[in-house]
């Protein structure tokens, strides 16, 4: 059985090059390749449905597995097709936070996608294609946790399959499928610092995220020797200098903060992180600093303490200030992000945040300006459910994530939101630059 894993962009537009580096179906990549299966990864930068069909020519694969956000459904949605039609025999199986929130109404408006993987994919996968490799009838999927198949004209949702208890199991990441010289100048994240994933899910109660849609609020990390262990690999595989953790919240464990810090003095190896305004502290700071830590990445959202408290945030803008200050002042380069237009926002918000971003120092750098979207899965989006703004249905039907502040606010403060971000932006490169062109 051969299996080749996608992760669709938001266009097939070639012109578009940004090339994420394809966390989710690089780890089912490994896992399938640690059990000893034929796995490849279509990643490119200028990915296009022409690309696609030569890769399905010359490689011939059993099944095809797309990663499905809410960002880039309907692509793959589309593709699903392209993919029947060049070789209706094809397995098309659909995972990540999407399509495993929309997983019944998935299968019954798309024909040509057959599976969808729940939540976390690797098992669940291979055990989908060692039903296949014994001839099993495809319908016999629905035997399998975290599927949800066709079995005849009804749609089947198997039971949840429980997470991976123990992060360690997980392999490390079959680099070797992908081309990183491609990603990595295009990375959504930072251009040379090198991908590690380190751990899975957030404890957190943030309303706009949909984390909890997939991870059902748990936090799972790699015990810091794990990870070392990867990161020497890296080193002596690809020789990397410079790496970045993948987790959404890496300082919320101190003691295993401490730990790793401790293996990754005198390595040699500079490296980065995301975490949380309130999950940092001097202290904690100082130790990462000295064992190498040189850029943090915060997801500091507004600064606004009524926008702060309506997002589920559990600090205060003047705290939020604090921690970047504090962070800069160790030399950490340090980065926040923000978004505008939660539901609740309102001028003086608008105002306190572009105020706020004009006070900090220079040499903290806004990285990314966001206007809220709605994904499904979050907080927010069964809030509006429950509210009648809107309903599932409405994803078949040409609705976007982006689409939602034009529910929400009138035209006239949609542009103010712009004028804000846009605002924000103008600081961010006056600071960088010493201009405000």
């Amino acid at each position: 059985m051969k299996t080749l894993l996608i992760h669709p962009p938001c266009s097939l537009d070639e012109k578009q090059k940004t090339l994420r580096f394809p966390l989710g179906i690089a780890c089912l990549a490994s896992y399938l390749k640690r059990e000893g299966l034929d796995v490849r990864i279509y990643h490119e930068p200028a990915f296009s449905a022409r690309g696609l069909m030569k890769i399905l020519k010359d490689y011939r694969p059993d099944i095809v597995g797309l990663s499905c956000d809410s960002a880039n459904a309907d692509i793959c949605f589309e593709l699903s097709r392209s993919i029947k039609a060049a070789d209706h025999r094809i397995l098309v199986v659909l995972g990540g936070i999407h399509a495993t929130y929309f997983h019944r109404q998935i299968l019954e408006h798309i024909p040509t996608v057959d599976v969808v993987v729940r939540d976390e994919g690797e098992e669940t996968l291979a055990e989908i294609i060692s039903y296949l490799s014994r001839k099993k009838a495809p319908n016999q999927l629905a035997k399998i946790k975290g599927v949800t198949c066709r079995t005849g004209r009804v749609i089947f949702a198997a039971p949840d399959r429980p997470f991976v208890k123990d992060m360690d199991e997980i392999p490390f990441l079959a680099y070797e499928l992908l081309d990183m010289a491609k990603i990595l100048p295009h990375s959504h994240n930072f251009a040379d610092w090198w991908q590690i994933h380190s751990g899975r899910g957030c404890c957190y109660d943030c309303k706009f995220c949909a984390s909890v849609g997939q991870w059902k609020r748990t936090l799972r990390t790699m015990s810091p020797r794990r990870v070392m262990d990867e990161i020497d690999y890296c080193r002596q595989q690809y020789h990397i200098q410079r790496c970045f953790f993948y987790e959404l919240t890496f300082s919320i464990n101190k003691p295993r903060v401490l730990q790793l810090c401790r293996l990754m003095k005198n390595n040699g190896i500079k490296w980065g992180c995301r975490t949380r305004v309130d999950d940092v502290n001097p202290a904690i700071l100082k130790e990462m600093r000295r064992a190498g830590c040189e850029r943090i990445v915060y997801g500091v959202e507004s600064f606004s303490d009524r926008m702060l408290k309506l997002m589920g945030k559990t600090y205060t803008a003047a705290a939020a200030a604090k921690a970047l200050n504090e962070s800069h002042s160790t030399g950490i380069q340090s980065y926040f992000q923000v978004m505008l237009g939660f539901p609740g926002e309102n001028e003086e918000t608008l105002r306190e945040t572009v105020e706020a971003i004009r006070e900090i120092p220079k040499g903290i750098i806004c990285n990314a300006v966001n206007i809220f979207q709605l994904h499904p899965g979050s907080p927010m989006y069964a809030l509006t459910k429950k509210l009648g703004m809107i309903d599932d249905e409405a994803w078949f039907k040409g609705f976007k994530m982006e689409d939602f502040i034009r529910i929400y606010y009138p035209a006239e403060f949609i542009k103010k939101i712009t004028r804000a971000r846009d605002e924000i932006k103008k600081i961010t490169r006056h600071k960088n630059t010493g201009t405000s062109s």
